[in-house]
């Protein structure tokens, strides 16, 4: 999902849909956000909103432009080889970029790491290269957990502390970084709470708003509003 500034929404996809859907905060109330806007089977995971235009992800590593009159729909793919999966792209401002990262792919295998790859908003192309890795051992370190299993299901820019919020619904995690990856905090999430954590996104206010599949019932959206960090410094008396 993806935070909607000009409505004060939240915009989602299903990945057994083929269009955009807006959630109204004040209502809780879902609605069409779009007609289908990419072809059956496509298998959307995540989307981001830049301005007045779209960009949804399928699973096989392939953005979805879509710009307001969704009169000229483009698409843009990864070339990658062997068979790849994504759930997770985000925005880096600090790059005007849109950020894919691997939830398994084939050139990972054996390797203890994930990729993120940088899709330049200026140029409408993607790197040559991965833009960065995260070893599946820095989180398992930082966890304090070896069986750990990282695989990317979502992905958000705070707004406020800049850092890089990651989830991965296998082991329930929700893993803090810089935008180059490096791994800051990671931490469990009660899976009683969060089954299957699928999607995360920030207000421009710092809430944050994480969302769960349907695993064992309903899915569920859950808000956390931002609360000003504690000064800890301490005064000095004279």
């Amino acid at each position: 999902m993806t935070y909607n500034a000009a409505g004060n929404t939240l915009l989602a996809i299903s990945d057994s849909k083929e269009k955009v859907f807006e959630l109204n905060m004040r209502r809780i109330k879902l609605k069409d956000y779009t007609d289908k806007v990419v072809g059956s089977n496509s298998d959307l995971e995540d989307l981001v909103k830049l301005d007045s235009t779209l960009y949804l992800l399928a699973s096989a590593g392939i953005l979805y432009e879509i710009p307001k009159k969704r009169d000229s729909i483009r698409q843009y793919k990864l070339a990658l080889h062997g068979k790849n999966d994504f759930e997770t792209v985000y925005y880096d401002p600090s790059i005007n970029s849109l950020v894919l990262l691997c939830k398994t792919c084939e050139h990972e295998k054996g390797q203890g790491y994930r990729t993120a790859f940088r899709f330049d908003l200026t140029t409408k192309t993607f790197d040559s290269t991965a833009f960065y890795t995260i070893k599946k051992k820095e989180v398992a370190d930082v966890v304090k957990d070896e069986e750990v299993d990282f695989k990317p299901s979502a992905a958000a820019i705070n707004p406020i502390n800049k850092r890089l919020y990651i989830l991965s619904s296998a082991s329930n995690l929700l893993i803090i970084a810089d935008n180059r990856g490096k791994v800051i905090e990671a931490y469990d999430l009660n899976p009683d709470q969060f089954p299957q954590a699928e999607g995360i996104a920030f207000a421009p206010n710092d809430d944050m708003y994480i969302s769960n599949e349907g695993k064992f019932g309903a899915a569920t959206l859950k808000m956390f509003p931002y609360q000003q960090p504690k000064n800890t410094t301490d005064k000095k008396k004279k």
